[in-house]
């Protein structure tokens, strides 16, 4: 019973999500260094400088995991108000002071949008719990409305990251039973907010929601590729001035191959202006080629299996949507980059989890891991009490029944 209960203090959770989290960091660290080298000359300075400012922000991220890694589940019930209260004043700081995307706090860039993902995970998994959502004003006032105004203020600064909570609500509410007619009902509701929205950003000419016209500006781009051959010189000149990003990153698939380059040698990290956290899968695909790409893959595919495991041994409602709804926001995040980096859709400018150059992603993740890792540690540590405390009761029936039949065998020499 005593070793039992010594080992619930140890370090518990997932072995393979704390294996892939080392291997993210490895990874990041090669190829940020790599990647930052046209940042440094600008800057004037060097790539390891950039390196250590990555491990920096690594080692600030990985104590924010274990912290996250220690908190019981019933402090997130708890904090998941909070949490979404305060998602909802971050997204309002930087359309105040007119920044849109994020503001500045002790030197550090902070993007909201971010924070305002893994909050509405946690917000949706305490609600769904604790509420039947039996009517639609109930489920709009406790889930449409919230989550519309967080999406709403998020597509002041990013238009992808709006659509990307917007599309994990949808995921997470029809696995986890809500009315189907209630979502029926929101896409009509979800689509007319978006159609006003575009209306104020045309009357306003970009004023409100400015992001409209780049997002829109992004998927013409996008699908008019076979057009540009009918383009005069002056469009066409235009046309490739806007499309450079992903023509360079398309190059850079193209030019690893199967094995690459070699690290440190890409030649499109020099040309891309964001190789280090747009383009991070571009450069990786350059210096390790279609093996190294198809490794990174892999390596979230399993982080979402592993978390699917995960969910399947949680007995709450609310553990169960939080590791499905954090899993499935890493994993669709990266799928979302990596599709943007070899051309299947639009410029995004989301970063890869744990890969990208650091700030607050890289944070905001971490903490996504350490909540993971807090679910999966809560069910070690009942699962050892349960053994626990089955021992001690085989252990007493056992005591007990040696000492009856020891009286038995006495008693009748004492007769």
């Amino acid at each position: 019973m005593t070793e039992k209960l010594k080992n619930i203090g140890k370090l518990h959770g997932d072995r393979v999500i704390w294996l892939l989290i080392l291997f993210f960091a490895m990874i990041s660290m090669a190829v940020v260094y790599s990647a930052t080298s046209s940042l440094a000359f600008r800057k004037d300075t060097t790539p390891f400088s950039y390196l250590m400012d990555q491990a920096g922000y690594y080692i600030l991220g990985f104590i924010v995991l274990l912290v996250c890694y220690r908190i019981p589940m019933r402090a997130y019930r708890f904090l998941s108000y909070a949490a979404m209260g305060a998602a909802v004043a971050l997204l309002i700081v930087p359309i105040a002071t007119h920044q849109l995307r994020s503001f500045s706090l002790l030197g550090i860039p902070v993007h909201p949008s971010e924070i305002a993902k893994v909050a509405v995970v946690l917000y949706l998994a305490r609600i769904i719990e604790s509420s039947d959502l039996s009517t639609f004003k109930e489920y709009a006032l406790k889930i449409l409305l919230p989550v519309g105004a967080v999406c709403a203020l998020t597509m002041f600064g990013s238009m992808s990251a709006a659509l990307i909570i917007g599309t994990l609500t949808l995921i997470i509410m029809l696995c986890s039973g809500i009315r189907p007619r209630f979502i029926l009902w929101t896409v009509p509701i979800a689509v007319g907010v978006v159609a006003a929205a575009f209306s104020a950003s045309i009357i306003t000419k970009g004023k409100v929601f400015p992001r409209f016209d780049t997002f829109g500006e992004r998927i013409e781009r996008h699908f008019s590729a076979d057009e540009a051959e009918e383009m005069s010189a002056a469009e066409l000149a235009e046309y490739e001035e806007k499309t450079f990003q992903a023509d360079q990153a398309r190059e850079a698939v193209q030019l690893g191959g199967i094995f690459g380059r070699g690290p440190g040698n890409s030649i499109k990290r020099d040309i891309l202006p964001n190789a280090y956290d747009d383009y991070i899968y571009a450069v990786i695909i350059e210096e390790y080629g279609l093996i190294g790409g198809l490794a990174v893959i892999i390596l979230y595919l399993w982080f979402f299996y592993r978390c699917m495991k995960i969910a399947r041994a949680c007995t709450r409602k609310f553990s169960i949507i939080v590791v499905l709804g954090l899993s499935t926001l890493i994993t669709m995040q990266a799928f979302l980059h990596i599709f943007v980096n070899i051309g299947i859709l639009p410029v995004t400018g989301q970063t890869l989890p744990m890969i990208s150059r650091g700030g607050t992603a890289l944070i905001i993740m971490n903490c996504a891991f350490g909540i993971i890792l807090s679910v999966n540690r809560t069910i070690e540590i009942k699962d050892l009490k349960l053994k626990a405390e089955k021992e001690e009761t085989t252990c007493s029936t056992e005591s007990s029944s040696a000492e009856e039949a020891r009286e038995a065998t006495s008693f009748p020499h004492s007769r």
